[in-house]
């Protein structure tokens, strides 16, 4: 098992035929074991990459467990920075949520405003 999805009463392994987002409901961490000709991890990262590309929230606490080999810990630097972008997604969402209710408010106040 080279990627294991781990939950609360459970682990999985990573389905490279599902989409990731439904794989990680109600995970708490990704433990990723590399292995150089395991083609899983390309795929896996793949599946990170495009959800930081479509906006997809996701939390994810990635361990990744790079065994020493040179291919494993560029695959680690890469691992780390898309997370880092999953949670730019995040903070991006949460500054457009706050917009519109800022937009939202202010329309009120100015039908507000002209009734009176």
């Amino acid at each position: 098992m080279c990627i294991k999805i781990v939950r609360l009463k459970e682990e999985l392994e990573y389905d490279s035929s599902k989409p990731l987002e439904d794989q990680l409901k109600g995970a708490k961490q990704v433990v990723v074991n590399y292995q150089p000709h395991n083609s899983q991890i390309d795929q896996f990262l793949h599946e990170v990459e495009r959800l930081c590309k479509t906006g997809v929230s996701a939390s994810l606490n990635i361990k990744f467990n790079h065994n020493n080999h040179l291919l494993g810990a560029k695959a680690k630097k890469e691992i780390e920075r898309l997370s880092k972008d999953i949670d730019f997604n995040e903070v991006i969402k949460l500054m457009t949520l706050i917009q519109r209710k800022a937009d939202d408010t202010l329309e009120q106040m100015y039908e507000i405003c002209l009734k009176r």
